[in-house]
């Protein structure tokens, strides 16, 4: 009896040995692959947790009001800085807009490009319209389409006047 008990004894060892090697082994694995596996994860999710390029503000500032002749077009430059995870670009210019003052002081801002097919819009002074050269599109001074392939009118963006200062919402196109 003596004899079968010893072997049973070390069968159990055996087995309680086996077993915490197993788990051992085990954790050890899982934190190596864990280790692995979570800076993958992080760098698929990190764009959707930061913000990665800061500027390109909401309303940008293109001047004062009393800066824009009543009735006259006037071609603005739209300049806002902007950084990323290594540069900053101060003064990057982002486009340009056509900005119309009304009698009431409220102003009309354009995009100078044609809603047809995009090429640049001029001011015909002469004419006092918009005049697109790619296919002879023509706009009366409040954008409105007059004549040409344009299917609809100019694009124009959303303005705020704050303290006498022009803000234009260059990413919002109404």
């Amino acid at each position: 009896m003596q004899r079968g008990k010893k072997v049973e004894d070390s069968k159990t060892e055996n087995t309680s040995r086996r077993r915490f090697l197993k788990i051992a082994s085990h954790a050890i694995g899982g934190t190596l692959a864990a280790g692995v596996v979570a800076p993958v994860v992080g760098l698929a999710i990190h764009p959707w947790m930061k913000e990665t390029v800061y500027g390109t503000e909401d309303f940008i500032n293109i001047g004062k009001v009393d800066e824009f002749p009543v009735g006259v077009p006037k071609k603005m430059t739209i300049t806002s800085s902007k950084m990323d995870a290594w540069n900053i670009f101060e003064g990057l210019a982002m486009g340009s807009v056509w900005v119309v003052r009304r009698e009431n002081n409220s102003l009309n801002v354009f995009s100078t490009n044609c809603p047809h097919l995009g090429c640049g819009i001029n001011w015909g002074e002469d004419v006092k319209q918009f005049l697109c050269p790619c296919h002879e599109g023509v706009f009366d001074v409040n954008g409105k389409k007059v004549s040409g392939p344009s299917p609809r009118d100019m694009y124009s963006y959303e303005t705020k006047i704050e303290n006498n200062t022009v803000l234009v919402s260059y990413k919002k196109v109404i």
